[in-house]
């Protein structure tokens, strides 16, 4: 009897263990780290060379390569300038002797289109929009002549389609370049009041009919007082491009707002200025940074050190609403105690999932995560928020196609690559940015 049990408990567990090996076999251990799954069509634009604040620019350009692998391959190296709207296309203006190259390229292939040379010396080099501005279609490219007195402006209008030099603007006054309609039509600037207090106007200038308006632009709530002060931190474009939100920070005053701008040129137009929340620290206005919904219709702009992030209703403003856009709620959360590097610029970080359900954007240490229906909603104390590697500081963050993965960027450590649903890392890519300062387009 106890023989035959013997048997029998040593038939079942050889048939028992093997079973539980298998089960076992699935399950990654503590030390075994998820592998990330990305389309091989999916291939990432990265602006590399990082330029903390107060720093000389160690000369951008942009890098492209297929994230598949830990040290991925060079796809093609592009010089950082202005792109289309639909990124297919880059506009490059390099001064020197007195003449500038105008160059354009193809993204995917790096191959130059066309190649030309204007008299007069412009740039397209730095990340703002004082000396160039482009359509979103990319036809049309205007360039602010640099070196010239506070009383003299020169602006070259160029047909990059042509390839020409369709205008030269002289204008009396210190004047930067804003924006330009689609059409080419009407240039936006400002107009510097050399006052101490940096103040500036908003200026139309009608290309057809060779004329500045007299009038500034205003924002139809200040009606009054026409003045602005700030400089632009950050921008997001309609897809129609027809309207431009600028965010504009004051740090001397501690005001932070986005500028709305319809550019449609259906008229004269208004501006809107929607003020955003501040702390104690105008440091801490730097980190903004925005995300506009596919359809147009929600502006969010959030700042993780602040604890803030706003949801801008739009309304119609392509078709020059100006009475619709105004902040829908803003979302309060602890923000957390690191260290605030003063120094540290975003690049493009804040990001919207392809359902636009969730917002991620970067802070002082890692990349928050925040539900949209919850600032849909007016919700103002948001609890349920994620914070994924809180330990780690990034300048730029972009998504998938597919949404599924989040591009984390660290000019020191390179790119980190999340599960965009659980926050865990999957794999980090050193190279071939060298200093990567964020995602400047992603195609698929």
């Amino acid at each position: 009897m106890q023989k035959k049990s013997i048997f029998w408990l040593t038939l079942i567990l050889s048939v028992f263990l093997p079973l539980v090996a298998a089960c076992g076999s699935n399950t990654p251990t503590g030390t075994t780290k998820p592998t990330s799954t990305i389309s091989s069509g999916e291939n990432l634009y990265v602006l590399d060379g990082y330029t903390p604040l107060g720093s000389q620019s160690t000369g951008q350009h942009i890098v492209a390569f297929h994230p598949g692998s830990a040290n991925p391959t060079t796809l093609v190296t592009l010089p950082a300038g202005l792109t289309s709207l639909d990124h297919q296309r880059i506009y490059i203006a390099t001064p020197q002797h007195g003449q500038t190259t105008i160059s354009i390229y193809n993204t995917q292939t790096g191959t130059t289109i066309r190649s030309f040379v204007i008299s007069g010396t412009y740039s397209t080099a730095g990340q703002d929009y004082a000396t160039s501005v482009i359509s979103p279609d990319g036809r049309w490219l205007v360039l602010r002549q640099t070196e010239q007195t506070g009383d003299q402006t020169t602006i070259a209008l160029i047909d990059t389609q042509a390839g020409k030099l369709a205008r030269t603007i002289s204008l009396n006054g210190d004047f930067d370049l804003d924006a330009v309609s689609p059409d080419g039509g009407s240039l936006y600037l400002l107009e510097r009041l050399s006052d101490q207090s940096g103040h500036y106007y908003v200026r139309l200038y009608d290309v057809a009919e060779s004329r500045l308006y007299e009038n500034p632009i205003i924002d139809k709530t200040e009606i009054n007082d026409p003045r602005m002060t700030g400089s632009a931190l950050t921008r997001q474009i309609a897809s129609d491009g027809t309207v431009a939100y600028t965010l504009y920070i004051d740090t001397p005053h501690n005001v932070a707002f986005v500028h709305i701008l319809p550019m449609n040129g259906e008229g004269f137009p208004f501006a809107r200025c929607v003020d955003l929340p501040v702390g104690k620290s105008a440091d801490l206005l730097r980190y903004y940074t925005l995300a506009l919904s596919s359809d147009g219709s929600i502006l969010y702009a959030a700042n993780g050190p602040l604890g803030a992030v706003s949801a801008i209703s739009l309304g119609n403003a392509s078709a020059n609403d100006i009475w619709n856009d105004k902040i829908v709620a803003t979302g309060h959360f602890n923000p957390s105690s690191g260290v605030v590097d003063k120094t540290r610029m975003l690049y493009k970080g804040a990001a919207l999932s392809p359902d636009q359900q969730t917002l991620y954007f970067a802070g002082v240490d890692g990349i928050w995560a925040v539900k949209t229906a919850d600032l849909r909603s007016g919700v103002t104390n948001l609890s349920d928020i994620d914070h994924y590697l809180t330990q780690q500081a990034f300048t730029g963050i972009g998504l998938s196609a597919d949404g599924r993965t989040l591009y984390a960027v660290d000019p020191t450590k390179g790119i980190t690559l999340l599960d965009a649903a659980t926050g865990q890392p999957e794999q980090v890519i050193q190279g071939p940015a060298h200093t990567p300062w964020g995602i400047a387009w992603i195609t698929d």
